[in-house]
């Protein structure tokens, strides 16, 4: 730190302290290029060759010199940069033919899930075949039971919901 003696700073009223080029490089013990490059990071400067120490301090050691005006444009080029690579990545894997069209896995879970919806749909049937030979009464509770639960079931799935198979209500005596 310069001497009060040697010091040719000023104190304002609103108590900045303001130093010149030379005293401000001997106070932070540092060449006037180091200055120049903080000032090109964003150092506060009061005037032309005139530096609020206190300003510069709270600058320099409380992190807000940690991007510049000219860091964060180097980063947002870089970003975009990055970014116009992954689209023509994606571009080039379209021409090689890498990704499936929309259209196509469309049509194609359609017809699947309509392959789902008929081998569900006939499981109540297939039940009833099966329990034939018992007691024809309880086919048919047995048969009109399942066909409800996967209805409700697919009715629920198409409206976007889930199905958690609903409980009978408790009749009350």
């Amino acid at each position: 730190m310069p001497n009060e003696k040697d010091s040719r700073a000023r104190v304002t009223e609103e108590e900045k302290f303001i130093f010149n080029t030379a005293d401000t490089c001997r106070f932070f013990q540092i060449s006037r290029e180091t200055l120049s490059s903080w000032q090109k990071k964003g150092a506060p400067k009061e005037a032309r060759g005139k530096w609020n120490i206190k300003a510069l301090m709270e600058w320099r050691y409380t992190g807000k010199n940690a991007e510049s005006s000219e860091t964060r444009k180097l980063r947002a080029e870089a970003d975009l940069k990055e970014a116009k690579a992954a689209q023509e990545k994606i571009k080039l894997g379209v021409t090689q033919q890498e990704y499936i069209p929309a259209s196509v896995i469309q049509s194609e879970l359609a017809r699947l899930l309509g392959n789902v919806k008929k081998s569900l749909l006939s499981m109540g049937h297939n039940i009833a075949s099966d329990l034939a030979a018992l007691d024809p009464e309880m086919v048919t509770i047995a048969k009109n039971e399942v066909d409800k639960r996967i209805n409700d079931a697919l009715l629920e799935l198409s409206e976007g919901r889930l199905y958690r198979g609903r409980a009978k209500k408790k009749t009350q005596k």
